[in-house]
């Protein structure tokens, strides 16, 4: 039969449910992942096709994912499979060991379909990659999909995976669920173990989960913490900070939530940038500049730039980023979230310097990951509480109650 994308479980956020389990709903599942890559073959999305490992694979059962599909940021490790990590430096052997997120979701009946094209090294918000291609944006391609997990957020948009895996060490789940138009969840540090997980700076990277729908990303993530699914929290009566006058919020405001200003510490990403520059150049020490002509031009520049950081001065952010954390957990008294436009600036063209406007498209995520709360993007607005859980409850309320995705392409 002729498969078409409304019949892909994601193709709006009201009809993502849980697919019924069997290996009918499989079959199909992968029938639509197939005809998508096809469909986006020269969209450079995918690094590494899995779909007749899937096949192959025992039946899954009907756990809570079975007949989803699933896309792996190839920063990730999948027993079998190379880790490219986006470079040309790496994947020459296969892993040993899935990480720990595969495995989860996985078990739970996800069945893995494409390894996926990223920013190298996951260093980079455009997702332009001169060793696997650059990632053409399924939902605006005339604009960047962002990174540096724009390969797992294209691969939702374009219907290739229900459910995705990314990394955000700056923002790099929740910048291409923007530019893109889907939603992805930046979980505190430590809730997703991060073995076999390759590292960008340490301090700050973390597992997430994308999706093209609330209810869908919080399934997964209810797979991969082992916590009760999150309920919707209704919009009326709801307190929330708002950041920068964010645009993308107002509709909270019509929904009955009272909206408030709310600014952030002074100097957070100053120091933010001292911390994350001090562990990206350890984290490359063995091969930067030792292997400089294997990386990317726009890699090498950062890399080059960031040099420098003495560990004392490391140390001395972390720290002061710990009294940041406790002085916006303070002022967050009586604010049940926060809200902002996820990206500073419009979604950039596709051919822009990303050296040119990383720094913008960046400002309104960054501090999150600086001050490790759980930042939730539902395309263009951002919402940031002190647990999953909250931002997840407040998502899907969004989800029930206005139904969009806010669009981040600056129509």
């Amino acid at each position: 039969m002729m498969l078409t994308a409304d019949m892909f479980p994601t193709a709006h956020p009201h009809s993502a449910a849980p697919a019924s389990g069997g290996e009918d709903a499989r079959s199909l599942a992968l029938a639509v992942s197939e005809q998508a890559m096809r469909q986006h073959r020269d969209s450079n999305i995918v690094i590494l096709d899995t779909l007749e490992r899937a096949r192959s694979a025992p039946a899954p059962g009907d756990g809570p994912l079975a007949g989803f599909t699933l896309a792996v940021k190839d920063m990730i490790d999948i027993a079998g499979l190379p880790t490219s990590r986006g470079s040309a430096l790496y994947g020459g052997l296969d892993s040993l060991q899935s990480a720990e997120c595969v495995t989860l979701l996985e078990s739970a009946g996800a069945a893995l379909v494409a390894k996926v094209n990223l920013h190298e090294f996951a260093y980079g918000v455009s997702n332009e990659n001169p060793h696997w291609g650059d990632v053409l944006n399924p939902t605006y391609p005339h604009l960047i999909p962002g990174g540096s997990s724009g390969g797992t957020a294209a691969a939702v948009a374009a219907g290739i995976a229900r459910i995705g895996l990314g990394t955000d060490t700056a923002g790099s789940i929740r910048m291409p669920a923007a530019c893109c138009g889907v939603v992805g969840l930046r979980p505190r540090t430590g809730r997703v173990a991060g073995r076999g997980v390759a590292p960008l700076a340490p301090s700050f990277d973390v597992v997430g989960p994308m999706a093209a729908s609330v209810s869908d990303t919080a399934l997964a993530w209810s797979v991969l913490s082992g916590e009760a699914l999150a309920g919707a929290r209704p919009l009326r009566g709801l307190v929330v900070g708002v950041i920068e006058g964010s645009v993308a919020a107002e509709p909270l405001r019509e929904a009955g939530a009272e909206l408030r200003p709310f600014t952030l510490p002074d100097g957070v990403l100053d120091v933010f940038w001292t911390a994350f520059r001090a562990e990206v150049t350890r984290t490359h020490e063995g091969t930067y500049p030792r292997s400089a002509a294997a990386y990317s031009e726009n890699v090498r520049a950062k890399l080059a730039a960031a040099s420098g950081v003495t560990a004392a001065a490391h140390r001395s952010a972390l720290a002061s980023l710990a009294v940041m954390r406790e002085e916006l957990l303070s002022r967050m008294t009586g604010v049940d979230v926060l809200a902002s436009d996820t990206l500073g600036c419009p979604t950039p063209p596709v051919g822009a310097d990303e050296l040119d406007y990383r720094d913008d498209l960046g400002r309104l995520v960054a501090p999150f990951s600086a001050l490790d709360l759980p930042a939730l993007a539902i395309g263009n607005l951002q919402i940031v509480g002190r647990t999953e859980a909250e931002v997840l409850a407040v998502g899907l309320g969004w989800e029930h109650e206005v139904g969009t995705i806010p669009r981040a392409d600056g129509v």
